[in-house]
């Protein structure tokens, strides 16, 4: 929340231009989102407690990548859609303080991470639109999805409190522990309260770049069972490095590939894609991960 705090006195005293914050937003994913992903093969390795299958593991990975890139390049639109969705899940997930081992409990917190996703591009339409519809190729009239986010907007507020309204009657049903209800809903206030007062970017830099890559770097020391000190804290950091620079590296070729283009305006969509055919494959393993919790 210092982070929020931070980047709330930047936005008010400085007002970056959009330009500014994307590129801050680039920046800060390239940083954390990256290495928080960066682990997955360590994941894999603590929880089959074995690095016998490192081999299928990684055949696997880049197939979910392959595929996905592929579907990407021929179907746009269809993989915008399932990236929303993985993303509702991997969101939900992540902030999700109750059971995950049956289907409702998975339902519902996909549902708030689907309203969360929302929310966040209704409420700054005009700042996705331009990307969103370059990303599909798409010729639906800008006009036509301003009005339609217009009206979803509300209803993604309405289904975060109507949801919340029932989790209160079902607290037993749906978390271990009942605080742990009234930490969710605080959570998800303090959330809310931060996106309705900044810009798509910087609030995604936030919710993405510090929010969940650095609480998802928490949940792997737990389970690895690293001190949480810096000396613990390094240590992790250092096992992402392999894939990380990896990554960096790729994403340095796109920027090169498109800065010499004829057209270098389509270096965020290059980027989101790339991050997005990351994403599927990780959030297959820290799904495991979750349920080991259980």
């Amino acid at each position: 929340m210092l982070f929020a705090l931070v980047l709330y006195l930047v936005e008010l005293f400085f007002t970056p231009s959009a330009t500014t914050q994307i590129s801050f937003l680039i920046f800060i994913l390239i940083l954390f989102g990256v290495p928080h992903g960066a682990l997955d093969l360590y994941i894999d390795q603590h929880l089959q407690k074995t690095d016998k299958h490192q081999n299928i593991f990684l055949i696997k990975y880049l197939a979910n990548i392959l595929l996905y890139a592929g579907i990407w390049y021929f179907f746009p639109i269809l993989a915008l859609i399932i990236f929303i969705i993985i993303t509702a899940y991997h969101f939900g997930e992540m902030d999700w303080m109750g059971k995950s081992t049956l289907f409702l409990h998975k339902f519902i917190f996909t549902l708030l991470g689907f309203a969360w996703i929302l929310f966040l591009l209704t409420k700054n339409i005009h700042f996705a639109l331009d990307i969103f519809l370059k990303m599909g190729r798409s010729s639906i009239q800008k006009e036509f999805l301003v009005q339609l986010a217009q009206k979803i907007y509300p209803f993604t507020l309405v289904t975060i409190a109507t949801v919340y309204g029932l989790l209160f009657f079902y607290k037993d049903y749906f978390f271990s522990k009942k605080n742990n209800y009234f930490y969710s809903l605080l959570q998800t206030l303090l959330l809310i309260f931060f996106v309705l007062y900044m810009p798509l970017w910087i609030s995604f830099t936030f919710y993405f770049g510090f929010w969940h890559s650095i609480l998802s770097f928490d949940k792997i020391r737990i389970n690895f069972k690293i001190a949480n000190t810096l000396t613990g804290w390094g240590g992790l950091l250092f096992k992402a490095l392999p894939f990380s620079i990896m990554a960096w590296f790729g994403f340095a070729y796109i920027t090169f590939l498109t800065l010499n283009s004829k057209d270098s305006s389509g270096i965020f969509t290059l980027l989101f894609i790339s991050l997005s055919v990351l994403a599927l494959p990780h959030l297959q393993v820290f799904t495991k991960l979750k349920l080991k919790e259980q």
